[in-house]
């Protein structure tokens, strides 16, 4: 009897060729049934695929759309792979087409603009993987209708504006992966919905360091040891990751470093607020007064040293267990 589940076990994990030349079936490490029909050069959904197949893999081919109804057929589907395809966009579905899928991977596409609802054919989607594409403009609504949401990658794309409400539809995202965009501005109270995201990539972003930077220099004093990068498979908590890229006397600063007053000049009698060039102070006599008088003048050569603030408080450290991969395992 033992001699027999040993060979069951065994023979459940041997690549069978299907009937669709090239693809092979065997099963995911949580024993999913899964066909990985990689660099096949398909460009839809082949014929004779198992319907029972719980877990797709299409990394590499030539899909040029994403037609949610190609895989209708799959009734428990859990995972599509689309990884470096040919996707230009994502189309919004008036019904939920298919409510067991739970990752949805279409890095390197050619993804640019996705509208509200753009997920709405998958709502028990879990892991959702949009980085290294060139997608440049996000709406409110773009994940509406995804709230088992824990992972989203947006890293590596054009982002420029994050929309104000765009997490309030993912009250259970976990890891939020924005670096490598395009992003100056972090909106107020972005992280509103869900105060705390235990694994946030905010690094290699062109961050303003000005007055509307205020929210996101607050956010990090609370939640810095939610700040990680990651280097190939390496990753690490890094609060100092987050640095300004302009104005040009601080950059390279990591935000958390600086104290908020010095990110916000309120100067009066001249009508200049916010992201100045550079503040310089002198003191002249008053005619009138033997008090001294302040005048500001910008000056691009000589920064100002920040003002004095109370010291920062950081967090005590805390226990979290270590992020999911981010890829598929082609093989077990």
């Amino acid at each position: 009897m033992q001699l027999f589940i040993l060979l069951f076990l065994l023979l459940s994990h041997v690549d069978v060729v299907t009937a669709v030349a090239g693809c092979r079936s065997d099963r995911d490490r949580d024993h999913r049934s899964r066909l990985n029909c990689t660099a096949l050069g398909f460009s839809d959904v082949p014929a004779g695929l198992d319907p029972t197949t719980k877990v797709l893999l299409f990394p590499n081919n030539l899909f040029s759309s994403l037609s949610w109804s190609s895989f209708q057929i799959f009734k428990d589907i859990y995972e599509i792979d689309l990884t470096d395809n040919k996707v230009p966009d994502v189309s919004s579905s008036v019904s939920p087409v298919l409510p067991t899928l739970s990752v949805l991977r279409l890095s390197f596409n050619r993804l640019t603009v996705l509208s509200g609802g753009a997920f709405s054919a998958c709502p028990g989607l879990t892991e959702l993987y949009l980085d290294n594409n060139a997608i440049d403009t996000l709406s409110n609504n773009t994940f509406s209708g995804l709230s088992k949401l824990e992972i989203l990658d947006l890293a590596s794309n054009r982002i420029k504006v994050l929309p104000v409400l765009m997490l309030h539809p993912l009250p259970a995202i976990e890891m939020l992966y924005l670096e490598k965009n395009k992003i100056t501005v972090m909106p107020n109270n972005w992280f509103s919905q869900k105060e705390e995201v235990p694994y946030l990539y905010l690094s290699a972003n062109p961050w303003a360091c000005s007055c509307s930077l205020g929210y996101l220099r607050r956010y990090l004093d609370d939640y810095e040891l939610n700040v990680y990068v990651r280097d190939g498979p390496i990753i690490r908590s890094d609060g100092e990751s987050v640095v300004c890229d302009s104005p040009r006397w601080l950059n390279g600063t990591p935000v958390i470093n600086l104290e908020e007053s010095y990110l916000c000049y309120p100067v009066t009698g001249a009508g200049l607020t916010g992201d100045l060039d550079q503040l310089v102070t002198s003191t002249t006599p008053d005619k009138t007064n033997t008090a001294a008088t302040t005048v500001i003048y910008l000056d691009p050569a000589t920064p100002v040293p920040p003002a004095a603030g109370p010291p920062r408080t950081i967090r005590p450290p805390v226990t979290r267990p270590p992020p999911p991969p981010t890829t598929t395992d082609i093989m077990v």
